[in-house]
């Protein structure tokens, strides 16, 4: 997909879905799937997380921990850029929301990231020797390694590290009630500060801030909920070693559907893609613009309380090979 077809898509998006027609309640829907791109390219700029138009209540809190694990593998050079990506990374998110009335949200997110050599690449070597799928070279690399780095003109963009936890870049933002839902159809208005908190110079983040804003659309056909979340990321150059990187604005977008199949068990899959903040590197894993497929389910473990579990595949090269994610929720009246 192309990053003007994206753009067309989203403007699209934005005009045409909240004047879209109710016809049904979308009754105790508990997606989209919160689970983002793990590539480390996306983790170091703003990405907007999948979300729910849903407002929690004036004074709850909402408290979200997630963690997911992902595979990486990129060796690839030419005359101006080169980039080594071999790494399992562990990704942890901390997600704290209250509700400042009805209609108004407002949220931060802390990430925690560990990036390690891993212990997958023989059976991911098994995996796809049985399925047939493309594994990049990666059988043959080197087996159970670290390695990650990214140069323009030789000159480093970061030194990264293995192992330890480190805090990425956190996120501020806040989240306005358009339409509500009870009609079918909800709609709200989030926008979004990434603060560097992160250590860029290890690429844990770019060293600079980035603002965004999307639109998060549910539409309820009982039993299904469908979920449409186009966006818009501004993006700052990032800090680096030595190397000139220069970056442009992201277009995201999420199409998702949900199936409930009681009230207690939810079906999801989605598509999450992103135009690339780059584009001109001559390496596409990196100037591709991202599709990456998520399918999982939600549960719910109470009134207050909602576990989801997923599982990612890259459709372009500009995601990871696989993600697992695993996630809990609760609400809590203050």
């Amino acid at each position: 997909m192309s990053k003007t077809v994206l753009q067309i898509v989203v403007i699209v998006c934005c005009v045409c879905w909240p004047v879209a027609w109710p016809c049904a309640a979308y009754g105790a829907a508990k997606g989209p799937l919160r689970v983002q791109n793990r590539h480390p390219l996306y983790l170091m700029f703003l990405t907007p997380e999948p979300d729910s138009p849903r407002l929690i209540e004036k004074e709850h809190l909402l408290v979200s921990v997630s963690a997911d694990y992902t595979s990486l593998y990129i060796d690839e050079a030419n005359s101006e850029w080169s980039a080594l990506m071999d790494m399992e990374m562990t990704v942890m998110d901390l997600s704290l929301s209250y509700g400042l009335s009805s209609r108004l949200n407002i949220g931060m997110t802390f990430p925690w990231i560990s990036m390690n050599d891993g212990f997958l690449d023989g059976p991911l070597e098994d995996y796809h020797g049985f399925t047939g799928f493309p594994d990049y070279g990666k059988d043959k690399g080197p087996v159970d390694e670290f390695g990650y780095g990214i140069f323009a003109d030789d000159k480093p963009w970061l030194d990264a590290e293995s192992g330890g936890l480190h805090l990425g870049d956190s996120v501020v933002s806040i989240k306005v009630q358009m339409i509500d839902a009870r009609q079918g159809l909800a709609s709200s208005l989030q926008t979004l500060l990434k603060i560097p908190t992160g250590d860029s110079k290890h690429g844990f983040g770019s060293g600079r801030p980035d603002a965004g804003i999307v639109m998060l659309n549910r539409y309820g056909i009982s039993p299904l909920a469908f979920y449409l979340n186009p966006g818009y990321v501004l993006l700052s150059d990032p800090e680096t070693q030595g190397a000139d990187v220069q970056v442009r604005d992201i277009m995201t977008l999420l199409m998702g559907i949900e199936y409930q199949a009681d009230d207690t068990w939810s079906l999801l899959g989605q598509i999450n893609a992103m135009s690339s903040p780059l584009g001109n590197t001559g390496i596409a894993q990196m100037d591709e613009n991202s599709l990456e497929l998520a399918m999982g389910l939600c549960a719910s473990m109470s009134n207050s309380m909602v576990f989801e579990f997923a599982f990612c595949e890259d459709l372009t090269r500009t995601a990871p090979d696989f993600t697992v994610h695993a996630a809990v929720r609760w609400e809590i009246d203050l």
